[in-house]
């Protein structure tokens, strides 16, 4: 109303001074961001978010939307933050449908599914929209039943619908909506790695990219990412016939001889070539123009990855703390709406702990987050 009062003289009618009015109330901090207040009242040394805050915190984490009444009356009541409550309170959100929001939101930040808007060799359709759909159905499967985040990275089961699952080639799927079905190991399926979206937009959109497959690994999965390249780098000579011979892991190879190109690419391209079984559309295959796929790679610290199983076998067998802290980490930046520092990794640390003896279920680590520190604090 105080802008409405200022504004309402410089405009020759009421609406022209709402607009104004409203386009000034969008673009305030307090709109935008989740602002945190504080007045003479509060003591210099207080570090905790008060219930409200906590209230908004929560909302925004896991419904993308503000507290509802229910929530509002606990923190006004002073009792959000019992443990028990809180605990309810979470698991009332997880069950309401506004939960998708999280499921999505976090999921597309996670993988870089936005990724998959430049693909264009998968016209727009239904199975570009159940390819999209699959992680997020996914993540939502494992959490509603709070099942161990290593079901990322592989599964006795997947999550499709009829039509992605005719691209599959897995039997007896009927109808539009996604539902978990057993596979067995012949389906070359399980887990998020072997998803045609992560796949299709790690591609050069005729075949596999083991370059962009291997920094995604990197970057989305074990939070390790590489250096951007130096400007100088040379680039692969396309033009030159016999490069042309090269099948694609042979033309990485002859990159990475180059010394320039060397300590980037012997950390980046194995992880990438153990994707060497699947296509662009995300699809098996055991040849690339008549020639055995050759799918077999060494990591920098020796050890072999012998294509996709190789490489669940490697990381479910020697990097699940890894795994667990890249998910604690990723998770927690989202919920918290903001970059982790040098100063949250001992509470990481700390959660991380917590979460692999409770088991890596996704739901536990839900429930560490919003009762940690690092949640609650300003």
């Amino acid at each position: 109303m105080a802008l409405f009062a200022k504004y309402r003289p410089e405009f020759s009618t009421f609406e022209d001074a709402m607009v104004e009015v409203l386009a000034t109330a969008l673009t305030t901090p307090d709109f935008l961001y989740l602002t945190q207040r504080t007045t003479t009242e509060d003591k210099k040394s207080a570090t905790k978010i008060s219930e409200f805050e906590l209230a908004s915190r929560i909302s925004i984490f896991l419904w993308s939307s503000i507290p509802d009444d229910e929530l509002l009356k606990l923190a006004e009541q002073g009792k959000l933050r019992k443990p028990e409550v809180l605990a309810g309170q979470v698991r009332r959100m997880l069950a309401d449908p506004r939960s998708r929001r999280f499921s999505q939101n976090f999921v597309e930040q996670w993988l870089g599914l936005d990724g998959l808007n430049s693909v264009t060799h998968i016209p727009a359709g239904p199975l570009k929209d159940a390819i999209q759909e699959e992680p997020i159905a996914f993540f939502g499967e494992v959490l509603k039943h709070n099942r161990s985040i290593m079901d990322f990275i592989h599964s006795d089961y997947a999550v499709v619908n009829e039509r992605l699952a005719a691209h599959y080639g897995i039997p007896k799927v009927f109808g539009p909506h996604f539902r978990k079905v057993p596979i067995t190991p012949q389906m070359n399926r399980g887990g998020l790695l072997t998803g045609a979206a992560i796949l299709a937009m790690n591609s050069d959109g005729m075949d596999s990219h083991p370059l962009k497959r291997g920094v995604w690994m990197l970057k989305r999965i074990l939070h390790d990412p590489p250096l951007p390249p130096p400007p100088d780098v040379p680039e692969v000579d396309l033009t030159n016939p016999e490069i042309l011979k090269l099948t694609l892991k042979e033309r990485i190879a002859d990159h990475r001889n180059k010394v320039a190109c060397a300590s980037c690419h012997s950390r980046i391209d194995p992880w990438g070539i153990a994707f060497e079984n699947y296509d662009a559309l995300g699809l098996f295959r055991t040849q690339i123009k008549n020639k055995p796929v050759d799918a077999t790679s060494e990591l920098f610290n020796r050890q072999t990855l012998a294509g996709m199983d190789g490489l669940k076998r490697y990381l479910l067998t020697e990097r699940q703390d890894q795994l667990a802290l890249a998910m604690v980490h990723k998770l927690t930046s989202y919920g918290l709406g903001r970059p982790l520092t040098l100063g949250d990794r001992a509470e990481i640390e700390n959660l991380t702990a917590q979460f692999r003896r409770r088991g890596d279920g996704l739901r536990d680590l839900i429930d560490l987050i919003v009762n940690s520190n690092l949640f609650n604090s300003k």
